[in-house]
């Protein structure tokens, strides 16, 4: 079931036009689109007491929040109260555990062990009246244990690109505006800025051993004048990441390469709103080759798409209609899949990165395989035809392998195992 909620998208939003988005959102960040009769006709030292009066609100609530996290004491205090009230959700939503099997329970301490300012924070925790967020039976069915994609491997935003975010004279709102697309980018300091949006957008991979569920990749902030060959080029993909071969004399595989992986993309295409993008190669353009597959099918059962008059490398974020929520395919590689769901499309604000775009904001950790002769660390080495190991290939670390010697067979081939996306 978790897959499944994990695999499930939408419902998608109306279709957005970028552009028009942007022109009727920097329009309606001008002064005079916002009045207010009633705020206007209030004096100056009233609205200056008003305002005040929220601002104060609003830091004395922040100052509350961080004062209990802060103390080790009281959020530790609060944490165990979270997980005692998830397991008391689950012991009465779960069934009976089996016989013989107890199942483990996070008992909250009693109050006579609890501290004087715990006490005193518990309190102002029971007088509050909001009761709507509250945990009951049914919110088990919305609760999991974390998974790897819910992990980041990020500390903080990675600059992938050189996109750069400009500030013009836009007023207390903080709108931005950016440069053109990375791939069309002049060095003159004289280029002419556009209106921009900021596109949040998650990418998905097929689970190799359950095809038809999905599991997040990554996330990335693109500028909406960068292009689909932009976020092509930054996504993380062990297929973009294959060691090259070494041929010998007699044309064989001697060995591979690993010391270049950002090697040209051999194909891609970019199915967005029953549109194709393709690569704009002359000879083998892939959104060719997969009208060309359509058309082998029966009429009733062809997909009606139709082939875009720009490449993806000259498709900008800008020229596009999207909608949220709605996972749109990529091809590249052969047949590499992945897809990509629009999170969110805003105007750019004073907070966000000046450069750097596009931005890596999540990654999920990679799952490596373990060396099969120790078991502890991840395996970088693939051996093949060596009788010793009592296997073939066998996956080995470096360590392991050093220890084992070199092997006296000379069909024994190691082959570098893929270090994923060495690049990011």
């Amino acid at each position: 079931m978790s897959r499944g909620f994990d695999s499930y998208f939408g419902p998608p939003s109306q279709p957005i036009n970028v552009a028009e988005f942007l022109q009727q959102a920097n329009s309606a960040l001008l002064p005079e689109s916002f009045p207010n009769a009633s705020w206007e006709q209030l004096a100056h030292e009233h609205r200056s007491a008003v305002e005040a009066e929220i601002t104060e609100s609003i830091s004395d609530l922040k100052s509350s929040l961080d004062k209990v996290w802060d103390n080790p004491v009281l959020s530790a205090h609060v944490l165990r109260q979270h997980e005692s009230t998830v397991a008391s959700v689950h012991g009465q939503a779960d069934a009976p555990a089996p016989k013989g099997r107890k199942r483990k329970r996070h008992v909250a301490p009693e109050g006579s062990e609890l501290s004087q300012e715990v006490l005193k924070l518990q309190e102002k925790l029971d007088a509050v009246n909001l009761r709507c967020w509250g945990l009951t039976v049914e919110s088990a069915l919305c609760m999991r244990t974390a998974k790897n994609p819910d992990y980041n491997a990020l500390d903080a935003p990675k600059k992938m690109g050189t996109g750069i975010l400009h500030t013009p004279d836009h007023g207390d709102v903080g709108a931005m505006r950016s440069s053109i697309p990375d791939s069309l980018r002049s060095a003159s300091p004289d280029a002419i800025s556009h209106p921009n949006a900021v596109i949040t957008l998650t990418v998905y991979n097929r689970i190799s051993y359950l095809p038809s569920c999905l599991t997040r990749s990554s996330q990335y902030a693109l500028l909406s004048t960068q292009t689909l060959g932009d976020l092509l080029r930054i996504l993380p993909c062990p297929s973009s990441n294959m060691p090259v071969e070494e041929l010998d004399a007699e044309g064989d595989v001697s060995g591979y390469n690993i010391t270049d992986q950002t090697g040209e993309h051999n194909g891609c295409l970019f199915c967005i709103e029953d549109i194709v993008y393709g690569d704009g190669r002359e000879t083998t353009n892939y959104s060719e080759k997969l009208i060309a597959h359509f058309h082998k099918l029966p009429e009733d059962k062809r997909p009606q798409i139709r082939t875009a008059s720009t490449s993806a490398s000259e498709t900008t974020f800008n020229a596009l209609t999207l909608r949220t929520h709605q996972p749109y395919w990529i091809l590249h590689q052969g047949n590499c899949e992945h897809f990509f769901v629009i999170d969110q499309i805003r105007l750019a604000h004073a907070s966000d990165p000046r450069s750097g775009y596009p931005l890596m904001l999540h990654l999920t950790p990679i799952v490596q395989d373990l060396c099969r002769a120790c078991g502890k660390v991840p395996a970088v080495h693939s051996i093949v035809g060596d009788m010793r190991l009592g296997e073939s290939p066998c996956l080995l670390c470096a360590p392991c392998w050093r220890t084992m010697g070199p092997p006296n067979n000379e069909d024994v081939m190691v082959v570098p195992l893929v270090i994923p996306f060495v690049n990011h």
